[in-house]
């Protein structure tokens, strides 16, 4: 499957969230909201030609439930957000790897 072809299979934006989704962050629903989002943003632009659209989406549902209602996503700094989706689609990629294995 090409790039390309996967890229416009998936599509970050479907998955985007508001403030009103962030309403755990009483005060930061707006910055909230925009960290999740730059994380969603990331999968699309860390995503590789074999990532499978099953994949992708696994790593947005990991992202959401992570950090949907995580204080601590307030803390993250790009560095660590850009880490934390880079390590969710190796660990969702080696996941794909050990069950074609078997």
């Amino acid at each position: 499957m090409e790039l390309n072809q996967v890229l416009s299979e998936f599509d970050s934006h479907a998955f985007l969230v508001s403030s009103s989704d962030t309403w755990f962050f009483e005060g930061d629903e707006e910055e909230a909201a925009d960290r999740i989002n730059y994380m969603l943003h990331l999968i699309a632009e860390y995503s590789q030609e074999d990532d499978t659209q099953e994949q992708l989406e696994e790593v947005v549902r990991r992202t959401l439930y992570d950090w949907i209602e995580q204080p601590a996503l307030l803390d993250l700094d790009y560095s660590d957000m850009q880490e934390y989706i880079s390590s969710s689609l190796l660990a969702v990629r080696e996941q794909e790897d050990d069950t074609d294995d078997q």
